[in-house]
Parts: structure tokens; C-alpha cells; sequence
């Protein structure tokens, strides 16, 4: 979107400190990432201070700057009470005056996997914009509702630490569309409970407009206790009887992929997918579901089924050396790494089966708890190594030794478990990487690629 100097003035109610540019294509928060023709806006974070940078942004090309305080600048510079609500009231802005049909995506885990795979189905048909990579935050979607342009059809996903972060992220949103994945315990040191998470990720369907359904996982029961207590078009998806589109015949082969008839309304057609384990069966529904949804037929569905491909980071599966990688290193969290571990359990035609796993983080006073549960977990997955990164997946590995996992290393880090890694790995192993995104669970894979 194009917006002109009047425009982020009246919707900021913002005062001119300094004229030059008349207009800006881009916009930007971080100054590394500035494209000339950007508009810069200067927030005040917890560790810095956008104000800072405010002439970085300008040398790199930027030609304006939303800012809180008088600076000097070679550019248009537009003083506001708050930069953080300016650049909220420009999306919103952007937001009101685009004709697309918006589908807004939610859950704890595989938001960014079901975008891809709900924009590439919908792609079959219309034009599609999706917000890029997981700019899903308070931060992140504004900047991508600014990107859009045109198109007939726009996905996004919403994504929170903190209580109200969903509700408002929908109020600037107001999808015609609201889809809800799952409920797990991620950032529930923020929360008074799990109950509390799904309140949170439910509020995204107060938000839609134009009495638009709600999308959900009618499996989870904490998204069906929520949708249980609103009156509005609701569509849930999963393996139970009464789901709207229901998941038949689920074949789930490991790393190698899956098949599934869905029947949708008395409707069945079978689809295949290189998209690996229970985690991507949920995500495909959800896709499949805003497809169906938004008019299109299923043969269209299933040709757009067969395209999808994993999202970097989130279930790939590589070779290095001979050794086969699972790399679902972008992030985790009990539920995610239970379904991971099932699905290399499901793997045939592998030597061993091996797990490197980091801490999962923000889980609150039960961190411990969690983490010892996944060591039972990768004791009944057949997990033959298992090395661990960080302090609490050493209660992990403590469990995994206790129920029979032949060989535990614990590490301090990725680094140092990725060093292992290189020493104990052979061919034709099958190994799982996983971690919360903190624990940077890629540097194992980066370093097996250079060993």
C-alpha cells in the first residue's frame, strides 16, 4: 500500500515536523530492514529504543520517520503521541480500505504451517496475499497488513505472549474468517492456566465480521469448550464423528508422509501428502476447511493437497551424509514434541532412532513436570540416542534413562550438543531435531552440514 504524507497524518492525528517525502511504499520497524521509499516508525521497546536509530533508518533509505519526540532528520519526520498505536491505526486504515477477504489463523502451534498450506490451496483459484514468514505479533501483522495490495484473498496468522494480544491483533484484522488449531501450554508462565490460553486464542472469533464461520478443531477440548459457549457459524474439523469435516482412513507413514478420505458434509475425497504426522493431518484440515469454505471444489483441493510442502524449519525431512534429518527446529512444546516423537516412531526402514531435543521454554512451574513427561515419551517412541540441550531437558533425559532409552547424553546448549552429534550419528539413523525457538535447535543441522 501506497500511503501519502496527508494520509498518515489524519490517521495518527499526527503532527508534520519536517516535509520531503509525499508518500511511502514500505514500512519498517527494525532499520536493518529498510527499503528506500520506507516509512520508519520509531518504538520504544523493553532493551531499546527505535529513536535511536531513527538516522540508520534514513542512511539506509528510509524517507520518513513516525516519531514521539523532536528530532533532525534528512526526511519527512510525523511527531505522535504513541509510534507503537500510529502504526496499529495506519494498518488499520490499510485494513478498511482493502476489498480482500480476510482468513485469520490462530493456535499454539502450526499457525505459520497452516497459512502456507491454507494460501497455496486457495492460490488454485484466486489471488492470494499471506503475511510473510510468522510476522504474527503486535508488531508483526501490523507491518503486513501494510504490505498488501490487491488481492482477492489475504491470510494471516496471529500469534500472542500475553493476555489480550489475540483480541486486539483481531480487532485490526476482522477476518471474515477465523480458524483455531489447537490449545497447548506455550507462553503459559503468562497465563493463570491452559484454560486461560484458550480463552485467549478463542477471542480471535469475537473478531469476525460479516457473520463470517469459525474454523476450529472440534479434537481439542478446550477449543470446543470455548466454541460450545458462542452463538455464530461455526465448522469444525478433526477425527470425531460429529466434526464437519471429518478425517477418515488416516494413514500416517512416518517421515514419508499421509493419506486420508475427508468427508465433508456426506461428501469424501481422498487426498496425499508428503507432509509428515498427526501435527500436519490437523493443519491440512484446517486448509481444506477454509477452502471448502471460501467456495472451492474438491478436486481443486486435492491437486492443491499434493503441492504442499513443509515450511522451513517446521518438518523437513533431509540427508546429510546418509543420515536421514527430521529438522522441526523452529520451536516446540509438549503436545508439538509428544506428536513428534510419535511420528518418528511410525518411521520405518531407519538404522536407529535418534532424538536431539533442547529446553522447552516459557512453560511456567511446570517446566520440570513437562519436560520429564517427554522423556516417557521418547522412551515409547523406541528412541535409541537421545541428546539433550539445556538445564530443563536434563529432567527429560533423567526419565528417558529411567524407562529404557539405551544411550542419553545431556549438553548445555545447542552448540555443544551439535559437537555430539557429529561424534555419535551414523548412517541411516533417523534423528529428530526439536527445541524452542530460543534454543536455536538448527545449529545442529548447520554444523552436521559443515562437519
Amino acid at each position: 500500500m501506497v500511503l501519502s504524507v496527508e494520509t498518515v497524518l489524519r490517521e495518527t492525528a499526527g503532527r508534520l515536523l519536517r516535509s520531503g517525502a509525499d508518500s511511502f511504499s514500505f514500512f519498517a520497524i527494525d532499520s536493518r530492514k529498510v527499503k528506500p521509499g520506507s516509512l520508519f516508525f520509531a518504538l520504544k521497546g523493553t532493551q531499546t529504543d527505535g529513536h535511536l536509530f531513527v538516522d540508520a533508518a534514513f542512511q539506509a533509505g528510509a524517507t520518513g520517520a513516525v516519531v514521539e519526540q523532536e528530532l533532525k532528520a534528512d526526511g519527512t519526520l510525523v511527531q505522535v503521541q504513541d509510534s507503537m498505536q500510529a502504526l496499529h491505526d495506519l494498518a488499520t486504515f490499510s485494513r478498511k480500505n482493502s476489498k480482500a477477504r480476510f482468513i485469520g489463523i490462530t493456535g499454539s502451534a502450526g499457525k505459520t504451517s497452516t497459512k502456507e498450506f491454507t494460501a497455496k490451496l486457495l492460490m488454485e483459484q484466486f489471488s492470494v496475499y499471506k503475511s510473510e514468514g510468522n510476522l504474527n505479533s503486535i508488531t508483526g501483522l501490523p507491518l503486513s497488513l501494510l504490505a498488501m495490495t490487491d488481492e482477492q484473498r489475504a491470510v494471516f496468522e496471529a500469534g500472542m505472549n500475553h493476555p489480550g494480544e489475540i483480541a486486539s491483533l483481531g480487532k485490526m484484522l476482522r477476518p471474515h474468517v477465523a480458524v483455531l488449531l489447537n490449545v497447548n501450554p506455550v507462553h503459559i508462565e503468562y497465563f493463570d492456566s491452559i484454560e486461560g490460553i484458550a480463552k485467549e486464542k478463542a477471542s480471535l472469533a469475537d473478531c469476525v465480521i460479516e457473520d463470517g464461520p469459525v474454523i476450529y478443531n472440534g479434537d481439542d477440548e478446550l477449543l470446543r469448550n470455548e466454541m460450545i459457549k458462542r452463538v455464530m457459524k461455526k465448522i469444525s474439523f478433526g477425527r470425531n464423528s460429529d466434526s464437519d469435516l471429518r478425517i477418515e482412513e488416516l494413514n500416517l507413514k512416518g517421515v514419508r508422509g499421509l493419506d486420508a478420505v475427508l468427508n465433508w458434509n456426506g461428501q469424501q475425497f481422498e487426498i496425499e501428502s508428503s507432509l509428515c504426522g498427526m501435527g500436519n493431518a490437523y493443519n491440512i484440515a484446517a486448509a481444506v476447511s477454509v477452502a471448502l469454505v471460501e467456495g472451492m471444489k474438491a478436486k481443486d483441493i486435492q491437486s492443491g493437497v499434493k503441492k504442499l510442502a513443509a515450511y522451513s524449519q517446521r518438518g523437513i525431512l533431509t540427508e546429510i551424509s546418509g543420515i536421514h534429518i527430521y529438522d522441526d527446529s523452529y520451536n516446540s512444546n509438549p503436545r508439538a514434541l509428544e506428536l513428534a516423537l510419535q511420528l518418528i516412531a511410525d518411521s520405518k526402514g531407519f538404522n536407529r532412532k535418534v532424538a536431539i531435543v533442547g529446553d522447552m521454554l516459557e512453560l511456567g512451574e511446570n517446566a520440570i513436570a513437562y519436560h520429564q513427561e517427554a522423556g516417557k515419551h521418547a522412551a515409547t517412541s523406541g528412541i535409541e540416542l537421545l541428546i539433550t540441550a539445556g538445564s530443563l531437558t536434563q529432567h527429560m533425559a533423567d526419565e528417558a534413562r529411567k524407562h529404557g532409552v539405551s544411550e542419553v547424553h545431556t549438553t548445555s546448549s545447542s552448540a555443544e550438543a551439535a559437537e555430539l552429534a557429529v561424534k555419535k550419528l551414523r548412517a541411516a539413523d533417523l534423528v529428530l531435531i526439536k527445541g524452542s525457538r530460543g534454543m536455536k535447535m538448527e545449529t545442529v543441522i548447520e554444523r552436521l552440514r559443515n562437519s
